[in-house]
């Protein structure tokens, strides 16, 4: 049988983190070196599902994007209240009544505006 390499991982963490790591480890039975190993094997069983890994590591992760998400929403819903009552507003505020009266143009009105439009008649231009 082969003799397993094995390498040291140095890691840098917040001394208060590191108490409180190995104390909730000890309750568990694991040492800090069962705790790292278990991490690596992790890590190795879902190297091919790297949303699954980071989900396992970084719950929080996943709600604070969930949070965000649901923030912007509720953003957009607000937008979206707020520009259908724009035009409401806008008459209300410079005194024209809403909804706006309506008048219907005749065909031969419409008729003629298309005129108008596509001859340039509306913009000052003459044929």
């Amino acid at each position: 049988m082969a003799a397993t390499m094995t390498v040291q991982v140095n890691a840098r963490i917040d001394a208060e983190l590191k108490r409180e790591g190995d104390a909730a480890l000890a309750a568990a039975g694991l040492t800090p070196t069962q705790a790292v190993r278990a991490l690596w094997e992790l890590a190795t069983h879902l190297k091919e599902s790297p949303g699954q890994l980071r989900a396992a590591l970084l719950p929080d992760e996943r709600q604070r994007e969930q949070a965000a998400r649901d923030k912007e929403i509720q953003r957009k819903l607000k937008l979206v209240k707020e520009g259908a009552s724009l035009m409401e507003r806008s008459y209300c505020s410079n005194g024209l009544p809403w909804p706006p009266p309506t008048s219907e143009l005749s065909y031969d009105e419409l008729k003629e505006l298309a005129y108008r439009e596509r001859s340039g008649e509306e913009m000052g231009w003459t044929e």
